[in-house]
């Protein structure tokens, strides 16, 4: 038999003028519904949206039991702090608004770079931009020092080939002045 509770209870945003009826009308539904602590701060959780979900969302582990609940709830959610509320739900905003940001920033990398910044989790766009530089910095030096080597070895490469082609030109030389009776001397 499915559990159906005793006492309705209205959901609450945040914008309510009179949070201590809410309040009371959740105690009733705890009474009515005989909630232990465990089971009121699951039901909270679903009464609460808007701007008041994502409070109880930032305090969620702080908040042990419903009397926990109620000194953070009316202290954020009361008309004496109601320039607190705004302050923190803006900058609730203000966070979201930064993540998105950050996130947009580096999903806009080339992917070797992205994968690379991604695994490093920055904590905000500055890191992220930092990261990126000294990533692309240390790519740019280590693309810079292959080209040299290949340029060295290309080099080697080809006084190995000059010296070759040198010796051959000097063996084909000295048969045909053998051939022909004249002395060559090879140049030191």
């Amino acid at each position: 038999m499915a559990y159906a509770p005793i006492a309705k209870l209205e959901k609450f945003t945040g914008k309510e003028n009179d949070i201590q009826i809410w309040l009371n009308d959740i105690e009733k539904a705890i009474a009515a519904n005989i909630w232990n602590d465990a089971k009121v701060m699951q039901a909270i959780l679903y009464f609460l949206q808007d701007t008041a979900n994502s409070w109880y969302q930032s305090l969620i582990n702080k908040l042990q039991d419903f009397n926990a609940f109620k000194i953070e709830f009316l202290g954020y959610f009361s008309n004496n702090n109601s320039i607190n509320r705004l302050v923190n739900t803006f900058t609730i905003i203000k966070q979201r608004e930064n993540k998105a940001i950050l996130n947009q920033f580096i999903h806009g990398l080339c992917s070797s770079i992205l994968q690379c910044i991604h695994s490093m989790h920055p904590i905000n766009l500055q890191a992220a931009v930092t990261n990126a530089r000294n990533f692309e910095a240390t790519k740019l030096e280590a693309n810079h020092v292959q080209a040299v080597n290949l340029v060295i070895n290309e080099s080697s490469e080809l006084d190995s080939k000059l010296k070759q082609f040198s010796d051959s030109i000097n063996q084909k030389l000295e048969r045909y002045l053998a051939d022909n009776h004249a002395i060559y001397q090879p140049p030191q």
